[in-house]
């Protein structure tokens, strides 16, 4: 007797997911550069970043341009 199948369990060609190369060309040549912070700042930095209207990596992007600045180097971030 046959074994039903299940509605639950993909078949495994059924699975795979075709992700184009274009998708991660924005991502190729760059670095991640994160830290650990305590919760009153990681919600301080994203209220900050949402007020301001802009993605926490943006922000992030303004305040090591900052950095770079205050310490004599070019903003190249």
């Amino acid at each position: 007797m046959a074994k039903a199948a299940s509605l639950f369990r993909a078949k495994p060609e059924a699975a795979k997911a075709v992700v184009p190369a274009e998708a991660n060309a924005p991502k190729r040549g760059k670095h991640l550069i994160s830290g650990l912070f305590e919760p009153p700042t990681y919600r301080q930095f994203t209220t900050l970043a949402a007020e301001l209207g802009l993605q926490r990596q943006d922000l992030l992007r303004e305040a090591l341009n900052d950095v770079f600045v205050k310490h004599g180097k070019p903003p190249i971030a």
